[in-house]
């Protein structure tokens, strides 16, 4: 059973408690002192209030305080281990049907870090980018093509165009990974859920509404999804894919800029431009073999 420790409204009785007996026992004190100036008498009453008040301070405040915090970097300690277990199961089912390289996964967590914190530096969406979102949305963005486990690897892989039916079919990777994730109801904390789930759901949405699956638009997008979809573009450009040779990192600037406020959040965007030498950087160290 875990330990109970007394609530707010019993340690204020018990300091009033002490308060008001305290008092009590000085007044019954004081006269036994025999006569003293108003100043004195003051000083006299505050120390021996300390002296009573102290132990039960220690006892009744600080004390379950100490062990209140103990239990709480106990438990948040539980909730990080959970979360990195359903991490790296999650990120094991992803790269089954994953067409990319772990290279890819470490890229793309450069990117979407260098965003959030970039945003953050421009002052915009404080309300969101405390650094709690920033570190659950860097360790989820691995999950954002977790859907494609759903896919056929004869789908996923195929070398020519797609017919219109095999790209609604691929496109649906979106929402198989947004319902795995509601559907694993897992014991984790709910801000976590709620962020991979915005990366798994919504990176495929576009500032215009044009994008899938919901055809949100603008600021209906989860934040999570806006700063997914830049990094995961951005990589998808400069890479090499079944169907593509790998753009140059110039070509894949050009191409986000040209899509700011159609395909791209615009302060995205801006975020990115002013990162865009980082991206770079991390392309050329996390290159693929």
């Amino acid at each position: 059973m875990p330990a109970q420790h007394p609530s707010l409204l019993k340690i204020s009785l018990t300091l009033i408690a002490t308060i008001f007996i305290g008092e009590g026992l000085i007044m019954l004190i004081l006269p036994l002192l025999g006569p003293m100036s108003v100043t004195a008498t003051a000083l006299l009453d505050a120390t021996l209030l300390a002296v009573i008040m102290i132990p039960v301070v220690i006892l009744r405040v600080l004390n379950p305080a100490k062990e209140s915090i103990a239990a709480l970097k106990k438990a948040k300690f539980k909730a990080y281990a959970r979360e990195d277990h359903m991490l790296s199961v999650l990120n094991t089912l992803a790269l089954v049907k994953d067409n990319e390289t772990g290279t890819h996964i470490i890229r793309t967590q450069k990117y979407v870090a260098l965003l959030a914190y970039r945003l953050r530096e421009m002052g915009q969406y404080l309300d969101c980018l405390d650094d709690e979102f920033i570190v659950r949305i860097i360790k989820v963005a691995p999950l954002h093509d977790l859907g494609k486990v759903g896919i056929s690897d004869q789908l996923l892989n195929k070398l020519g165009q797609l017919t219109d039916s095999e790209r609604e079919i691929i496109n649906g990777h979106a929402l198989i990974g947004e319902s795995i994730l509601a559907a694993a109801n897992l014991n984790i904390d709910d801000d976590f859920m709620a962020t991979a789930i915005h990366v798994a759901g919504a990176h495929h949405e576009k500032w215009d509404g044009s994008g899938y699956p919901r055809n949100l638009r603008g600021n209906e997008i989860p934040l999570a999804g806006r700063i997914m979809a830049v990094a995961d573009v951005y990589d998808a450009l400069v890479t090499e894919r079944p169907y593509k040779k790998p753009w140059t990192h110039e070509q894949a600037v050009e191409e986000i800029i040209k899509n700011k406020g159609i395909a791209f959040d615009p302060i995205v965007t801006e975020a990115f431009v002013l990162e865009q030498d980082h991206f770079k950087e991390v392309l050329e160290q996390y290159r693929d073999n």
